[in-house]
């Protein structure tokens, strides 16, 4: 069978495990430049759907009712197959993971991964194509027998069973796949050779300026991204002496670690805000857990100030 997988196995010319939230004095780290620090990866995923409109089925429908055909639609699914449901999960599953762990980067899907995650993200990607391979192959072998049982008039779609929306095994086969392209971000100061120098430096100074503000949107993302929890745990925590406890969940405190982990691993620009905000948010939340924060007023109190604080200074988003 064919395999439509395309999966780099590159890996940066350098790298370092992430560092553990150690405070440190990086106010005069250098700024790395964006292409030596990063790479754009896109993903694509296919897995068809197999549901179809059914004109007829939504004309009967229409006049059993009296109601407009115009306005009523119908759907069939085609088949109903457990691994054919399990490999859309899992492919939908895959999109949110590469969505929460990288940053966007144009407006074509492109995504930004810095170098220091991509050996994890790599990981885990490779993980995601064995098991969308192994359910690929459970459903393809499972298809015949889920399209005969369609056929049927009680369990399957009866009369609304039509052979010529079905398609072949080998149709799914090419049509079924992930494919993942990893490049790498030009370096405006290499990439132009053999022009006149002003064609040059216009050039230059244009893709500066989309790199700039690619990296700006990018990093306008993570702060979009951490603002919502951050917010629902100052509120969750907003509670003090006789007050009904709020109920939070476990799940309060790792809503915000897991962004700031995203903060401190994606700022490949070395960008100040990021920084000083990662860096007071670790401070923030040293040993918090949920549990000290349910039973120590005081804690939960100090906890939420800081919180506060931090929230006051995120800068304003402007989508």
């Amino acid at each position: 069978m064919n395999n439509p997988y395309i999966y780099d196995q590159s890996q940066p010319t350098t790298f370092r495990e992430p560092r553990r939230y150690t405070m440190i004095d990086d106010t005069a780290a250098p700024v790395p430049s964006i292409a030596s620090s990063a790479r754009i990866v896109s993903l694509s995923r296919s897995v068809p759907d197999l549901i179809k409109n059914d004109p007829e089925a939504a004309r009967v429908l229409a006049a059993l009712k009296n109601a407009n055909k115009d306005v009523v639609n119908a759907k069939k699914h085609l088949i109903q197959s457990a691994p054919h449901a399990e490999l859309q999960k899992l492919s939908r599953a895959m999109y949110r993971w590469h969505m929460e762990n990288t940053l966007p980067w144009g407006d074509l899907g492109a995504r930004l991964i810095p170098n220091i995650k991509l050996l994890d993200y790599q990981k885990q990607m490779g993980l995601f194509i064995n098991e969308f391979e192994k359910l690929k192959e459970e459903f393809l072998d499972d298809y015949p027998r889920a399209v005969a049982d369609a056929q049927l008039n009680l369990t399957g779609l009866g009369d609304m069973f039509d052979e010529s929306l079905y398609p072949s095994v080998y149709e799914l086969d090419r049509k079924t796949g992930i494919r993942i392209e990893y490049e790498p971000i030009a370096d405006p100061k290499h990439f132009i050779v053999q022009l006149g120098d002003q064609a040059a430096q216009q050039m230059r100074d244009q893709y500066e300026e989309v790199l700039k503000k690619r990296v700006e949107s990018a990093y306008m993302d993570v702060f979009k991204r951490l603002r919502d929890p951050l917010e629902n745990m100052s509120q969750m925590l907003n509670y003090a002496g006789n007050d009904k406890p709020t109920g939070f969940r476990d799940t309060l405190v790792d809503n915000v670690t897991k962004v700031v982990e995203l903060m401190r691993t994606c700022n490949v620009t070395n960008d100040p805000d990021m920084r000083r905000i990662t860096n007071e948010l670790r401070v923030a939340l040293t040993g918090v857990t949920p549990d000290t924060l349910r039973n120590n007023e005081s804690q939960r109190l100090i906890t939420k100030d800081k919180l506060d604080q931090i929230i006051n200074t995120l800068p304003a988003l402007d989508f």
